[in-house]
């Protein structure tokens, strides 16, 4: 189910503008589109707001930060065979404030060492701007594998929806 857009809480050409300047601090852009966010979702909720309209809202937010962190890398070449995918409750649309976005990074080949430092890098950039991030990085092989072993990852993996893919 595709989240509603919501400009209010993130204008994406406007942050794309700002950070298209060449004097342009990315992590203080970043920073500064979370805080921005979680003002706005605080008083949705001081305000009554319906709860899941604000849950959803804050996971579509997170979902358009994280298209914007992900095109910035620039270890990222045409199609690399590379999903982010929302798992778990983020995954159902559903993000509480403080809770930890949990994502699953879906690789295509097993062969894939040469994205390693790209990718270490991409989630080292999500922390450097305050999310709480948790993570796995799989081949489908090896989502089957873990699902028929842990059920916490099965369940996990039937609540996911697709962030983006290369």
């Amino acid at each position: 189910m595709p989240l509603p857009i919501d400009n209010e809480l993130f204008d994406a050409v406007a942050f794309e503008q700002k950070l298209a300047k060449k004097d342009t601090n990315t992590l203080a852009s970043f920073r500064s589109a979370i805080e921005h966010a979680r003002m706005v979702l605080d008083q949705r909720f001081l305000d009554q707001h319906d709860i899941h309209d604000v849950v959803h809202a804050r996971a579509w937010f997170i979902d358009q930060l994280l298209q914007h962190a992900w095109h910035a890398q620039t270890w990222l070449s045409g199609s690399c065979g590379v999903a982010l995918i929302a798992v778990g409750g983020y995954g159902r649309g559903e993000l509480h404030p403080h809770s930890d976005i949990d994502l699953l990074i879906l690789l295509e080949h097993e062969q894939h060492e040469h994205l390693h430092c790209g990718i270490s890098a991409f989630l080292t950039f999500l922390w450097d701007i305050g999310l709480e991030v948790g993570h796995s990085v799989r081949t489908v092989q090896e989502c089957a594998d873990e699902a028929r072993n842990d059920l916490t990852v099965m369940t996990n993996l039937l609540e996911r929806r697709f962030v983006l893919d290369e």
